[in-house]
């Protein structure tokens, strides 16, 4: 198969151009000088970008850590998917700037492009190609050294789970399949970033639960994944960190537990007792450190606790010692939806 020069334009979802100078990938990501000056792989400063007289993303600063895995959330047109696209060089801000590990994606496209990968919302694959033919035309296209590509292909292969389907036409993939196809195109060179546009829209619930496992086993493996999505109980439990988009604007951003209004260091437990246990349980409540804001209604309490398992466990420990017949313990979280329903006005543009 002939080795094209650069990527194709769009195709796949695939970059403009393609980095010319690419290091052997192994399953690590590519690292590059930024990463040894600062956690902070992705910065995002002022971005503006007008299509004529709509502002579709409006001064949006934000700045995301080594191996995040961020979710980028709003109501559709809310500007998410041309943030993305901004992030990644497909569209030029009409002002503000973006860098990726210290590189500056307008100014440097091709030197930027090496750290990131990038997964759109809907993407092209060509049927007549086998899966792992697919891999190799887009390693081939990112000008990885020939001797690493095959070895490459089945790194990449393996970790999204596509080992049957290798030698597979792609046109008999299903919907799931050609997730992780996509998801396994956008990692071939081994970025440090991964860009995902509503990437689980369309999935059953058993390939989107796969698709998340997959994604977590990228960020384990060292790669900061930024994914958006409208819909938010696809991000719970998974995303370290949020951002909340509403018309163009970053309206929020931080860790889910910022967001709920409570410390890292502090828990919203809740406890449930058989019939008998109240007044024991209000006693050790009342003498336990750590214990605060202690609201007691019928036959359970929701309060909070400071501290981390260690301590969640010394206070289980304390009150079945103390004689309480527990029949419920266990921390509240605040889910992501949540939050969103707090904290967002619900406008779009």
């Amino acid at each position: 198969m002939r080795a094209p020069g650069l990527a194709p334009a769009r195709t796949g979802g695939s970059l403009r151009s393609t980095p010319s100078r690419v290091r052997t990938p192994g399953l690590s990501p590519v690292r590059g000088a930024g990463s040894l000056r600062s956690t902070t792989v992705i910065r995002l400063e002022g971005l503006r970008r007008e299509f004529g007289d709509v502002v579709a993303v409006d001064q949006l600063d934000l700045e995301i850590a080594a191996g995040e895995i961020y979710g980028l959330i709003g109501p559709n047109g809310a500007g998410k998917t041309t943030t993305i696209r901004l992030a990644c060089g497909l569209l030029t801000p009409t002002a503000g700037r973006v860098l990726i590990e210290g590189v500056d994606v307008g100014r440097e496209p091709e030197r930027a492009h090496q750290f990131i990968g990038y997964l759109s919302d809907s993407f092209a694959v060509y049927e007549d190609l086998r899966v792992w033919e697919y891999l190799d035309y887009f390693a081939r296209a990112y000008r990885l050294p020939p001797a690493a590509v095959p070895r490459r292909i089945d790194e990449v292969i393996a970790l999204v789970g596509l080992e049957v389907k290798r030698e597979e036409l792609t046109r008999g993939l299903s919907r799931g399949m050609r997730q992780r196809l996509g998801v396994a195109r956008a990692i071939i060179h081994g970025p440090r970033v991964l860009w995902l546009d509503e990437p689980a829209s369309g999935l059953d619930p058993k390939a989107r639960i796969d698709l998340r496992a997959v994604l977590r086993g990228l960020r384990d493996a060292g790669t900061t994944i930024v994914v958006s999505s409208h819909i938010l109980a696809e991000l719970d439990g998974f995303c370290t960190s949020i951002g909340i988009m509403e018309q163009g604007r970053l309206v929020r951003s931080g860790t889910v537990a910022a967001m709920a209004g409570r410390p890292a260091d502090t828990r919203v437990v809740r406890l449930a007792w058989a019939d008998g246990g109240e007044p024991r349980a209000r006693a050790r409540l009342a003498t336990h450190p750590g214990v605060a804001d202690v609201a007691a209604r019928g036959s359970e309490a929701i309060f909070r606790l400071a501290g981390g398992d260690a301590e969640m466990a010394a206070l289980l420990a304390d009150l079945v010692t103390a004689g309480v017949p527990v029949v419920f313990f266990g921390e509240i979280r605040e889910s992501i939806e949540d939050v969103y329903m707090r904290i967002s006005g619900h406008r779009v543009m």
